[in-house]
């Protein structure tokens, strides 16, 4: 179900896109069955996006029943954006990421995550990367932002929900990061059909192989150091149970890339498993003598020795679930 839910007045131009002539910019937010989160999102987009850009916001709710229609309908009328409203049915991130893909007609396609928060620069910092560095791909700072800020293992586990170039400067890099926070120049761009493999509905690692084909395809991966956004991590996310399923699924990531390339993938999928092995076996004692001692660092040696072993099965009967149909249903 698609519905245009525009607001009644025209965008507010606050800024003036930082020296880059204006452009058709399609901000997409998925949501899963998290009402609250979404009210939350929306009003702090709309009242913290500074662009200079033409403007768009898309919710793709991914739900078998139109729940948060209503709520953007609402929302659309005082919007200082216009805002479009999808209903996914078929619960999977790579079904709701097509989702947004299909409906864009907007040169940028900036992913934003319902669990996420954005600073005023958001948009034209990524923007003026793409067009001054011809950059198909454009990644700023995600930072993590925890619920329990007072838990002594978050220094810990924020490199695991952080994403940020060893580097100040804006240009190209040679890493990708993820979906979320992140900026598609969809006229540049060779995008596979479908863009993001449904196959990866439930278990996620869809983006890795998405950029991957870009890249491919020519398109380069930009970094803009000052279009800073957040991840709001909660509490849940911060189990030792969490935090190994997920970084398991890390793990898998650049093995089932080599896998996807048959035949010469090959010696990448042996080196991936090699470099697993050695994960496993270091980070795997570090772990365990970091819970024997009781040590809130432990949390790191679990992440990263669980990357390793991913690297190794990275099979399909082991792939976690942790999207679409299997994700907990959450209204918060």
């Amino acid at each position: 179900m698609r519905t245009n839910v525009t607001s009644a007045a025209a965008p507010v131009i606050q800024a003036e896109g930082r020296g880059v002539e204006p452009q058709s910019v399609l901000i997409a937010i998925l949501t899963f069955k998290r009402s609250a989160r979404l009210r939350r999102l929306l009003p702090h987009v709309a009242a913290t996006l500074k662009s200079g850009h033409n403007v768009e916001i898309l919710i793709v709710d991914n739900n078998a029943l139109p729940s948060e229609q209503k709520f953007v309908e609402n929302f659309a009328l005082n919007s200082p954006y216009p805002v479009h409203y999808v209903n996914e049915p078929q619960p999977g991130v790579a079904t709701a990421r097509n989702a947004a893909v299909k409906f864009a007609k907007a040169r940028f396609l900036a992913f934003l995550d319902d669990d996420m928060e954005i600073t005023a620069n958001w948009i034209d910092g990524m923007v003026k990367v793409a067009v001054d560095h011809k950059a198909g791909l454009v990644f700023g700072p995600v930072l993590a932002k925890f619920e329990d800020s007072k838990n002594p293992r978050n220094p810990f586990l924020f490199p695991f929900h952080t994403r940020q170039s060893k580097t100040s400067k804006a240009g190209i890099i040679d890493k990708a990061f993820a979906t979320g926070g992140c900026l598609i120049d969809l006229d540049s761009c060779i995008l596979p059909e479908p863009a993001f493999d449904p196959r990866l509905n439930e278990s996620g690692g869809e983006d890795d192989i998405f950029f991957e084909s870009l890249h491919d395809n020519g398109a380069e991966y930009g970094y803009a150091p000052d279009a800073v956004c957040y991840e709001c991590v909660p509490a849940e996310r911060t189990t030792p149970e969490y935090i190994a399923k997920r970084n398991f699924g890390y793990g898998q990531g650049p093995s089932r890339i080599a896998v996807a390339k048959g035949l010469a993938g090959l010696p990448q999928l042996a080196r991936h498993m090699i470099i697993g092995s050695i994960q496993l076996t270091i980070y795997g004692a570090a772990y365990l003598l970091g819970r024997v001692l009781k040590r809130p660092s432990q949390v790191r040696y679990l992440a990263l020795s669980a990357r390793g072993l991913g690297k190794i099965l990275w099979f399909d009967r082991f792939q976690p679930k942790l999207y679409g149909a299997s994700k907990p249903e959450k209204t918060g």
